[in-house]
């Protein structure tokens, strides 16, 4: 799958009060023809926000990422999306890396 030929869509948010470790919300979205979902959306000390993906610990603690971009323009695609949509709902503020 080509990530600059494979469109988000379908980007829901669903806020989470009162989050801690900076967790804002969790999103979910199509990339082509794949429902992802319980993307994190977190927000760091300087008030930007980011995305984590979710992940899964094995028995000894070792984190096993579900899914995640691997390609940087994959991840902007994500950042783009997702940031762009819970800026849009929260009326504006600090994007991904402070833009």
């Amino acid at each position: 799958m080509n990530s600059t030929n494979t469109r988000i869509s379908e980007v829901r948010i669903r806020p989470v009060p009162n989050g801690r470790d900076g967790l804002v919300a969790f999103a979910s979205c199509r990339y082509g023809d794949v429902y992802l979902n319980d993307i994190a959306i977190r927000r760091d000390d300087a008030g930007h926000l980011f995305l984590t993906f979710p992940r899964k610990l094995s028995a000894k603690g070792r984190p096993h990422p579900l899914h995640y971009p691997i390609h940087r323009e994959a991840a902007e695609q994500f950042d783009a999306a997702i940031i762009g949509e819970i800026q849009h709902l929260l009326g504006g503020g600090e994007g991904a890396g402070g833009q």
